[in-house]
């Protein structure tokens, strides 16, 4: 068996992935900007998020007001 215990380190040059919480005030933020017609890359560069981050909360959130999950 392996040993648990070990902690990998990213690789030199390697990104380490961090996550951010979203905040009610970037929810809002979101739906503002998606209703006015922004495209989520854009919205992305207004929150400092990747486009895929930004279109994923979107879905979440969106669902969430329609009565799903």
């Amino acid at each position: 068996m392996g040993d648990f215990n070990q902690i990998t380190l990213p690789k030199q040059g390697e990104k380490k992935r961090t996550y951010r919480h979203w905040t009610t005030l970037e929810d809002r933020r979101l739906l503002e900007l998606r209703k006015s017609g922004m495209k989520f890359k854009h919205i992305a560069g207004q929150l400092s998020r990747t486009a895929i981050s930004v279109e994923k909360r979107y879905r979440k959130i969106t669902s969430y007001q329609q009565g799903g999950k």
